[in-house]
């Protein structure tokens, strides 16, 4: 498989994007905060040859200059992706990148055939959504970040990012939520870029990215718990995950496919990142969405590629 950057602008510097190739619908695929666009690698290889897949840096994140500034920087940098590429896709998101992906959805339905929820990020109580924002945003977890997993971290030399690879990697396997992924290396390697100032090499995301774009407030009409679906006017499948945080919410997930009409609930049998540990279910799943939405839109094959502009952060190793 064969994988071209393609480069948007957004704010204040450019949005990466994987483009995977491919033939037929347009699936665009969006990394929690603190993942990247190369997190989606598995699965756009299982799915080689039957869509076109791409995947976006969100801003702030592996080789994207833009600055992640506020919550909606996530929502709106996937609306210009979009919109620059020409692309009507199906959005697949996974974490806080569902609520990314139901956030674009609701500001230009007629951009998207639908979404792909990897787990019910949003099928949540307005007090459970203000409980996690509010773990997200502590200095304790801004500390865990910097010092555990190492977000920010800078040096200047090959040898140093090397051995914080051999870090990360060594803690990511001591988590049980992350043991066992492969490709691990070579996605912590997409995400250690050239510093802006020339300095050396800096570990992306920092700390402060990730925070900024989960602080959404209480009151956002976008705010990140069940009430977002009753503005969802695009088909919206939950893959109900059955381990992990997530799977505390199966019982309202259940709930929004029996009370909206746009809604469905499929169960896979994994932890919190079935893009690493079931990638060939997710792919399944992918490709049956599509065919659902096209049957309901009705909608053409996609038009062609917008043109690239800007310069991405080089990568260091």
């Amino acid at each position: 498989m064969t994988i071209q950057e393609r480069q948007v602008p957004y704010g204040d510097g450019i949005v990466v994007v994987r483009d995977f190739g491919g033939s037929g619908p347009d699936v665009l695929f969006v990394h929690a905060p603190g993942f990247c666009a190369a997190a989606w690698d598995r699965v756009a290889a299982a799915l080689e040859g039957k869509v076109h897949a791409y995947a976006l840096d969100l801003p702030g994140h592996g080789g994207s200059t833009a600055s992640a500034r506020r919550p909606a920087d996530a929502w709106n940098s996937i609306l210009a992706v979009a919109r620059h590429l020409d692309l009507s896709p199906l959005l697949v998101g996974l974490g806080q990148g569902t609520h990314a992906s139901l956030c674009a959805a609701i500001e230009d339905p007629e951009l998207f055939t639908g979404v792909v929820a990897l787990g019910g990020a949003c099928a949540r109580t307005e007090e459970s959504a203000a409980d996690d924002i509010a773990f997200y945003t502590s200095p304790q977890f801004r500390g865990s970040l910097r010092d555990r997993f190492y977000f920010g971290r800078t040096g200047t030399t090959v040898a140093e990012a090397e051995l914080l690879m051999d870090r990360i990697t060594a803690q990511l396997a001591r988590d049980w939520r992350v043991v066992g992924f492969k490709g691990l290396r070579e996605e912590l390697r997409y995400s250690i870029r050239a510093a802006p100032d020339g300095s050396g090499w800096v570990n992306l995301p920092h700390p402060d990215t990730i925070i900024r774009l989960v602080s959404v407030e209480t009151g956002d009409r976008l705010y990140p718990d069940e009430r977002l679906y009753r503005r969802i006017r695009v088909p919206v499948c939950i893959v109900q995950l059955s381990d992990g945080l997530d799977a505390a919410n199966a019982q309202r997930e259940r709930a929004l496919a029996h009370t909206h009409p746009l809604v469905s609930v499929r169960g896979l049998d994994s932890g919190e990142y079935p893009h690493y540990t079931r990638y060939q279910e997710v792919a399944a799943i992918v490709l049956e969405t599509c065919e659902m939405a096209q049957a309901l839109e009705g909608r053409p094959a996609s038009p062609p590629l917008g043109t690239p502009a800007g310069s991405p952060r080089p990568r260091i190793i």
